[in-house]
């Protein structure tokens, strides 16, 4: 009877928890896999993966048991343990460059072996493979090259992700919102490639704590500094150059990394002179972070970002009518913008089984614009001067609050949790003219007019969130979760309850297929009139006559691991969207917010699509091809546009298709390709010329719109190769990376415009239309770049 009762009775467990790091470096690894080795009676094997700061927790039976720690690139450590009591154990794992997987467990945030569905994890090694833009690795631009994800335009790092707009990512540096996210209209982001870690993206079910955007969240978690020696890199490139050092201030204790990069001016100036714009532009980035270990429960970690851009343009003459007179007239605009993020963290575990961050971070981002006007006159008779500024700026300023916690209560659970506070400060727009006139020595004007300034806006935001990844035996996963946001500006309070819900049935023979289902809501909206990120776009909140956007997306996909690094995946999704903003007809805003509420219209939107990849990520020769069969569209009932009819979303591309291929020929030698193909998007033009009465009742030739999005563009494709040659040196490694931009030339419409009216025949009737021109922003481009690493 006792041993009956014996075997009935739960088996007593305890938890082993720590940090797992690099073993050279000691920097924190994340999504590190831990398993018990032997299954339980189930048949599965009892595992956990370390979470955003290298933290794990698994609670096993006690007495003997065999487990295993393992990451990507490293050698896997086993230990047999006696337990017999809750144990902390830091587990360091030496790299290994002959290790090309790890030890696969089923609690991964991302990939073929969560439970999520559009996730995806990308670390600093597959980042690197994607070919460089004049020299350069990007992480936008390699997300780019995924099924679902395209560019606004070839060649730039905008975002658009599954029928979404590039307000609708949610883009993350270390857990803080990014609002402006490039430079250079678009061809680089702000991400300096020797800063980050690894990347996450998330486009069909999103974690409950995740949430302020529709379509994407894109998750970039940044390095914390080696603990244990000090190491760098220069990088010179053909328009940017780049440094980063890391090291430890305390050794074991307390580590420092610090990125910087800049446009250098020497080669891209003379550039814009020989296009005959008078203008110099330039920008730069810094990141830098600290991270203290204090012991095994608490850490502390501050980071910082700043990143500027600066354009500059000057036109002027001056004229000699005579020998005795001298007039000259001069013409400045100064833009200046960019982001500032400020955070500091606390790590702390309580007891084995509970993990706590709490962060505490200051985000702003603001644009500034000078236009001045100015001329003089000398004369024997007269003797003067006149000068005129336009001053404009927008900012936002984001204050942030929120503590999120890891709890892990039995080995088949992962319950986070946590909350938020958000305060918002917008600021859409400041302007003020100011005025001085001078004739002889005598001030006659002085003025300065505070002009049209919309008003500041404030934004309380709050949000609670609760989810469960858990696992039903060896098939069966789940991650359901609820999160709960209220948003509160202009005396009106919105509340969105946002369900969340994703599962993964493991058929066998590596095959699996998930669904999922997500409710998401937006209360900012990025107002832009162009395909390029611009210092004149403005991000402005909800108002007690704006609603906040809400989408709901329904995902299914098929997945299988074929080994040998081969896996392959089919997901179809469908999106519908509520509240959603465009333009009314033949409405625009630049530089100025005015009455932006009365020139916007909210509508609904629907996207839907399949998506397949095929991917290789182990030996010599590895990458991915990808394709999206996709449809998105818009729809405004109350008839503002397009006479209440559904058209095609500004980047409603039917087909994409991207190829990445890397191939290693030796330790020495190389070679990345990418090869990208999609149909075109649309534009609105006027289709033809007709006779028609102006609003002074006089009879013009006048422009006919049939609808919107009423012409498609033509197909764009780009072929990009590169070459990285190494050579190892006594401390640290040389690179040599050359590189070929749209290598074939293809001149893609990256901007089409209306031309000229033009006459054409139909049939026996000659009739009046409208050419249309393309632009081609980037024809082939060869770069390179010279890294140093020590």
């Amino acid at each position: 009877m006792l041993a009956l009762i014996a075997q009935l009775a739960p088996a007593q467990k305890f938890t082993i928890s720590g940090y797992i790091t690099d073993y050279d470096s000691g920097e924190s690894l994340i999504g590190a896999g831990v398993v018990l080795d032997n299954p339980d009676q189930t048949g599965s094997r009892v595992g956990a993966v370390s979470n955003n700061f290298g933290f794990y927790i698994l609670s096993l039976p006690a007495g003997l048991q065999s487990v295993t720690w393992s990451f990507i690139g490293h050698t896997s450590h086993k230990e047999t343990l006696d337990l017999r009591r809750d144990t902390t154990i830091n587990i360091r794992l030496m790299p290994s460059a002959a290790i090309k997987e790890a030890i696969v467990t089923a609690r991964r945030e991302a990939g073929f072996n969560s439970s999520n569905t559009g996730a995806m994890e990308l670390s600093q090694d597959i980042l690197e493979t994607v070919p460089a833009l004049f020299g350069e690795k990007d992480v936008l631009k390699a997300l780019q090259y995924l099924p679902g994800v395209q560019s606004g335009m070839s060649g730039t790092s905008g975002i658009y992700v599954r029928g979404g707009g590039p307000d609708e990512n949610l883009i993350l540096l270390d857990d803080i919102p990014v609002y402006s996210v490039s430079h250079l209209l678009g061809i680089f982001s702000v991400f300096t490639p020797e800063a980050v870690k690894k990347v996450t993206l998330f486009k069909g079910s999103f974690p409950a704590r995740y949430g302020g955007r529709l379509s994407s969240v894109i998750d970039v978690r940044t390095n914390d500094g080696n603990m244990n020696e000090t190491h760098g890199l220069i990088s010179v490139g053909l328009l940017s150059d780049r440094i980063h050092l890391e090291g430890p201030i305390v050794r074991d204790k307390t580590s420092y990394s610090v990125s910087g990069r800049v446009l250098h001016t020497f080669l891209f100036t003379p550039l814009l002179l020989l296009k005959g714009v008078p203008a110099n532009y330039y920008f730069g980035d810094f990141n830098a972070k600290i991270t203290h270990r204090f012991d095994n429960n608490d850490r502390l970690i501050a980071s910082a970002y700043h990143g500027r851009d600066r354009f500059l343009m000057h036109s002027g003459e001056v004229h000699h009518p005579d020998r005795h007179t001298e007039s000259s007239e001069y013409n400045d605009m100064n833009l200046d913008w960019g982001n500032t993020i400020g955070s500091l963290r606390w790590n702390h575990t309580f007891g084995s089984k509970l993990f706590a961050n709490t962060t505490l971070a200051y985000n702003h981002y603001e644009t500034d614009i000078d236009i001045i006007s100015s001329s003089a006159h000398k004369s024997p008779e007269y003797e003067g001067s006149s000068k005129k500024t336009v001053t404009y700026g927008s900012g936002i300023n984001d204050f942030d609050l929120k503590i999120d916690f890891d709890y892990n209560p039995v080995p088949e659970h992962i319950v986070k949790f946590g909350a938020e506070y958000l305060h918002h400060r917008f600021n859409p727009q400041e302007a003020s003219i100011k005025e001085n006139q001078v004739v002889g020595k005598e001030t006659v004007k002085d003025t300065l007019i505070n002009g049209a300034s919309g008003n500041t806006l404030i934004g309380h935001e709050a949000s609670v969130y609760l989810e469960d990844d858990f696992v039903l035996g060896k098939r069966l996963s789940f991650n359901p979760g609820l999160r709960l946001s209220i948003f509160n500006t202009q005396g009106k309070t919105y509340a969105s309850l946002q369900p969340r819900f994703s599962g993964r049935l493991y058929i066998g023979g590596g095959v699996s297929v998930k669904t999922s289902y997500s409710r998401m809501s937006q209360y900012v909206h990025l107002l832009t009139t162009t395909d390029i990120s611009l210092p004149t776009d403005l991000w402005v909140p909800i108002t007690k006559d704006i609603k906040p956007e809400t989408a709901d997306q329904w995902s299914f996909g098929t997945y299988w691991d074929a080994g040998n690094g081969w896996e392959f995946s089919l997901e179809g999704y469908y999106k519908s969207m509520n509240n959603i903003l465009e333009y009314k007809d033949g409405m625009s805003l630049l530089l100025t917010t005015t009455g932006w509420e009365e020139k916007v219209a909210m509508g609904k939107g629907r996207a839907y699509g399949m998506e397949l990849l095929i991917r290789k990520n182990i030996g010599n020769t590895t990458g991915w091809l990808g394709y999206t069969l996709a449809k998105s569209e818009r729809i405004f009932p109350d008839g503002s546009i397009n006479r209440g009819e559904w058209f095609p979303y500004k980047y409603d591309r039917r087909h994409n298709v991207s190829l990445v291929v890397n191939h290693k020929f030796s330790d020495r030698i190389d070679f990345a390709g990418s090869w990208q193909f999609y149909t075109g998007g649309v534009a609105t033009f006027s289709t033809r010329q007709v006779i028609a009465l102006d609003i002074n009742q006089n009879i013009k030739n006048m422009k006919y719109v049939s609808s919107r999005g009423n012409y498609r563009l033509p197909p764009s494709h780009t072929l990009n190769v590169g070459f990285n040659f190494h050579k190892k040196k006594r401390r640290g490694e040389r690179i040599w990376n050359i590189s070929l931009y749209n290598a074939y030339n293809s001149m893609n419409p990256d901007f089409v415009y209306e031309k000229s009216a033009v006459e054409y025949k139909h049939g026996s009737v000659w009739k009046k239309g409208i050419e249309i021109s393309k632009v081609t922003v980037l024809p082939i481009l060869p770069s390179f770049s010279y890294t140093r690493s020590f």
